[in-house]
């Protein structure tokens, strides 16, 4: 009897085992890596926030934010940034927003620094993700989610936001890490401004 007890024991937690590998497997091969795969995507120049989708991600209306990621982008301008530990082009972002003094520490466990200290980062390791799987609301229709991807939000009468896919390096619409610095201290002006 006990060899019996044992041995579904045994099966339980291989059952588990391979319930837990197939869906960290199913969210990379949802996801991509920009770069691992030598895709460098298009984006949108920044010219303003959004409140809208803009036209590209092929979605209508505003974006549906969970209620507690738009409770913070009341208090705070909020930058999303979305990543996972095997992803090259995350890092060599992250590097450069380090080197830039935008954030510090690691991605896991960084913290906006510097004139950008009252922002609120959300650093998304997009595999361990315990926040609700944000990544698809800023993916455009019919495209798999993408890493890293940067967002940038803040609510005053309304949640304005801008999105990027790939690494901040000025290439295809995306910002480059200056650009980027200037879109956060716009965002923080907007939300002073106008909060």
């Amino acid at each position: 009897m006990k060899k019996f007890i044992v041995l579904l024991i045994s099966i339980a937690f291989l059952l588990t085992g391979f319930h837990f590998a197939y869906e960290k497997s199913k969210i990379l091969n949802e996801s991509r890596c920009l770069g691992c795969i030598a895709m460098l995507p298009k984006a949108i120049s920044f010219h303003k926030f959004w409140i809208e989708y803009p036209k590209n991600f092929h979605k209508s209306g505003i974006p549906q934010i969970p209620s507690w990621l738009l409770n913070e982008s009341k208090k705070n301008v909020v930058m999303l940034f979305f990543w996972y530990k095997g992803c090259d082009p995350c890092k060599a972002q992250w590097d450069d927003m380090v080197a830039n003094n935008i954030v510090s520490g690691s991605e896991s466990n960084g913290k906006m620094t510097g004139n950008f200290s009252n922002i609120t980062l959300i650093s998304i390791d997009i595999i361990n993700d315990k926040l609700g799987n944000l990544l698809p609301i800023y993916t455009p229709k019919g495209k798999p989610s993408e890493t890293p991807t940067t967002v940038i939000l803040f609510t005053k009468n309304e949640t304005y936001w801008y999105a990027f896919s790939g690494k901040a390096d000025g290439i295809a619409g995306r910002p480059n890490i200056s650009q980027l610095k200037k879109i956060l201290n716009l965002a923080m002006e907007e939300k002073n401004v106008h909060g």
